[in-house]
C-alpha cells in the first residue's frame, strides 16, 4: 500500500489540499444547514420559544442577522445552496485526481514493465499484463476514488453527527449504539467483498488471455470450422467474469435495503423515546428525524463506498507485487551522455553458458565463438538447439550466467548493454507491423530520417516495390500488416532495420516463412550487405550457405561445429537443419 501512497503524493499536492478543505467545508456547510432547521421551524410553530431553539436565535442576532422568518429561510437556502457549490467543486476535484492518478498508475507500470530484464519478461504471460494495465488499473481508479468518497461522506457524516449532538446527545449516542451494530452485522459482506475483488482479477485475466488467443489464431479458426468452441471458451470465461460482477453488486444492494430497512426503524425508536421519555420539543425532534433522515443514506453510502474499496483493494495488491517484480529485475540504467558501443573490430563470447528459470538443462552451454565485423554468419541447428538465446546474447538483452560477451573488448554488462542495443538491427520471425502507414512504420525505428533515406533504406531491403503502390509510403498495411504478402512485409521490417543504419544486423529465422522466390530477394540483399556491417542469419533451412563468411552449427546448446559451409556440412547432426547448399 504504501507504494500506492507515494504514487497518489505524486498528483499536485495543492490539488490534493483544495480537495481536503472542500471536504471540510462540505461537512460544515451541511451541519449548518440542518441546525438551521430549528429555528426554522420554531418560528413556523405556535408554541413558546424553547431551548435550543432560543439559543441558536441568540446566536443569529449575535451575528447580526435577525432571528425572522424571512432572514432565517434566506439563510437556509444559503447554506444549501453553498454545500451544493461546493459538493459540485469537490466532485469535479475528486475525478481529476482520481483521473491522474489512473494514468500515472498506468504510466509507471508500463514503464516497469519496459525497463524489466528480457529474461523476465519472456516468463511472463502477456495477457496478464494487458489486463492490468486495461481493467485492473481501472479497476484501482475507482477504488481510489470510493477512498476519496469515503473520506467526504465520513466529513459530512461527522457535520450531521456534531449537529445532532447540539439537539439531543441521548438520542444521538442511540444512534451512534445502534448503527454501529448494523455495521457490525454487515462485517460478512464486507469480506465477501473483498474476496470478490479477487476472484474478479482472476476471472478479468482470464478473459483477456482468451480473448487474445482468439483474436491471433482467428484464421486457423476459420480454416479448421472451430468458430463455435472458440466462442463458447470466450462466453464461458465472460460467464464467470459477470457471475463475480453480479455477486458482488448483489451484496451491495443488499447491504443498502438492509442499512435503509434498519435505519427507518431506528428512526422510530427515536421518535418514540423522544416523546414519551425524553420529552424532546417539536422543533428539535423534528429536525432530528431530519438529520437522521439523512444519516441513513450517508450511513448506507460509507458501506457502499466501503465495499468498493474493499473490492479493489486485491487490485492495489497485484499492482503494487508487479511493480516490486518489476525492480527486483530492473535492467541498468544507461548513461546517456555515453556514446553509442560501435563494433569495429570483433564480436567475442567466451565460455558463455546460460540457463533459464525452471528448466533443467542450459540453453546454452560452455560457448566460445568468435565473430570478426563486417562478416556474415550463419546460425543453424535444430528447434531448441539455442539459436535464438544466442541471438539475444548478441543484442544485449541477455547476460549470460557464466562467461563473457564482448564487443572490441568491452563487456556486454551494465549500461555497456544499453549501448550497444542501438548499434543492432533485430529482424524476428513474427514480423511485426503497426497497423499505420509504411511511412509510420519506417519512422518508428527512427522519427527523425528524411525521405531520401527513407527512399534508401526500402531500396537496400529490395522493397522498392513501395514506390508503385497507389499510395506510396502513404499506403496502410493493415493490422499486422495483413495487406502484405509475406514477402513484402518481410522487406518492410528489414528496410526498417536498416534505417538505423545498425552495425550488427540480426536475421532470426526471418526467411522460413517465405517462399523460395521471396528468400532468393532476401538472399540477394545480404549478399549486397555484405561486409557494410557485421550479419547473422539465424534458422533451419537456408541458402547459398556456401557464400557467407562462417556457420555455426549448434545442438542442445553447445557448439558442433563452425567453419565455412564446406566444412560442417557433413557434420552431425547437420541433416536436421535442413540447410540447401548452392
Amino acid at each position: 500500500m504504501l507504494a500506492i501512497l507515494r504514487l497518489l503524493a505524486t498528483v499536485p499536492r495543492g490539488q490534493l489540499a483544495m480537495l481536503l478543505v472542500l471536504m471540510i467545508l462540505s461537512g460544515i456547510s451541511e451541519g449548518i444547514g440542518l441546525l438551521l432547521l430549528v429555528p426554522l421551524l420554531d418560528l413556523i410553530g405556535s408554541a413558546p420559544h424553547q431551548e435550543p431553539a432560543l439559543g441558536l436565535s441568540r446566536a443569529l442576532a449575535a451575528s447580526g442577522i435577525p432571528p425572522t422568518l424571512l432572514a432565517v429561510l434566506t439563510l437556509f437556502v444559503g447554506a444549501v445552496a453553498f454545500r451544493n457549490a461546493i459538493q459540485y467543486g469537490r466532485e469535479r476535484l475528486a475525478v481529476s485526481v482520481q483521473l491522474q492518478f489512473v494514468d500515472r498508475l498506468r504510466r509507471d507500470c508500463l514503464t516497469a514493465v519496459l525497463k524489466a530484464e528480457w529474461r523476465w519478461i519472456v516468463g511472463q504471460q502477456r495477457s496478464d499484463h494487458a489486463s492490468l494495465l486495461l481493467t485492473d488499473i481501472h479497476r484501482a481508479g475507482l477504488g481510489l476514488n470510493a477512498g476519496l468518497g469515503l473520506l467526504a461522506g465520513s466529513a459530512t457524516t461527522l457535520a450531521c453527527l456534531s449537529a445532532a449532538v447540539l439537539l439531543s446527545w441521548k438520542i444521538t449516542a442511540l444512534a451512534l449504539a445502534s448503527g454501529g451494530g448494523v455495521f457490525l452485522l454487515l462485517a460478512r459482506q464486507r469480506r465477501a467483498a473483498l474476496k470478490l475483488g479477487q476472484n474478479l482479477g482472476e476471472a478479468n485475466r482470464a478473459l483477456h488471455a482468451n480473448v487474445q488467443q482468439s483474436l491471433a489464431s482467428i484464421k486457423l479458426t476459420k480454416i479448421l470450422g472451430t468458430e463455435q468452441a472458440h466462442r463458447d471458451n470466450i462466453l464461458a470465461t465472460s460467464c464467470s467474469l459477470r457471475s463475480h460482477q453480479l455477486a458482488f453488486a448483489s451484496g451491495a444492494s443488499l447491504s443498502k435495503a438492509f442499512f435503509q430497512t434498519a435505519g427507518a426503524a431506528m428512526v422510530a425508536v427515536y421518535v418514540y423515546f423522544g416523546l414519551t421519555m425524553w420529552q424532546t420539543p417539536m422543533p428539535e425532534l423534528l429536525t432530528l428525524v431530519v438529520v437522521f433522515a439523512r444519516l441513513i443514506p450517508m450511513f448506507a453510502g460509507l458501506q457502499q463506498q466501503t465495499h468498493l474499496w474493499l473490492h479493489a483493494r486485491p487490485t492495489f495488491a497485484e499492482i503494487e507485487q508487479l511493480l516490486a517484480a518489476c525492480k527486483r529485475v530492473e535492467q541498468p540504467l544507461s548513461d546517456i551522455s555515453a556514446p553509442p558501443l560501435r563494433l569495429r573490430e570483433t564480436i567475442r563470447f567466451t565460455d558463455v553458458t546460460l540457463h533459464y528459470e525452471g528448466r533443467r538443462e542450459p540453453a546454452l552451454r560452455n560457448v566460445s565463438l568468435q565473430f570478426p565485423a563486417g562478416t556474415t554468419t550463419a546460425i543453424l541447428g535444430p528447434s531448441g538447439a539455442g539459436k535464438s538465446t544466442l541471438a539475444d546474447l548478441l543484442t544485449g538483452l541477455l547476460v549470460p550466467n557464466q562467461g563473457t560477451v564482448e564487443v572490441d573488448g568491452v563487456a556486454l554488462t551494465g549500461s555497456d548493454r544499453a549501448r550497444w542495443r542501438p548499434r543492432v538491427a533485430y529482424v524476428p520471425q513474427d514480423l511485426f507491423l503497426f497497423n499505420e502507414t509504411i511511412r509510420a512504420n519506417l519512422l518508428w525505428a527512427r522519427p527523425d530520417a528524411s525521405e531520401s533515406e527513407l527512399r534508401l533504406a526500402l531500396e537496400r531491403a529490395a522493397a522498392d516495390f513501395v514506390f508503385g503502390l497507389p499510395g506510396g509510403l502513404d499506403t496502410v498495411v493493415g493490422d499486422g500488416g495483413v495487406r502484405m504478402s509475406g514477402g513484402e512485409r518481410q522487406r518492410i521490417v528489414l528496410a526498417r532495420a536498416l534505417l538505423t543504419q545498425p552495425d550488427v544486423l540480426i536475421l532470426d529465422e526471418a526467411t522460413s516463412a517465405l517462399d523460395l522466390e521471396s528468400e532468393h530477394r532476401v538472399q540477394a540483399v545480404i549478399e549486397a550487405l555484405h561486409g557494410s556491417m557485421t550479419i547473422f542469419i539465424v534458422g533451419h533451412r537456408l541458402l547459398n550457405l556456401d557464400r557467407v563468411d562462417m556457420v555455426v552449427l549448434l545442438n542442445q546448446g553447445g557448439v558442433v561445429a563452425t567453419g565455412p559451409w564446406r566444412e560442417v556440412a557433413g557434420k552431425k547432426p547437420f541433416g536436421e537443419t535442413r540447410a540447401v547448399a548452392p
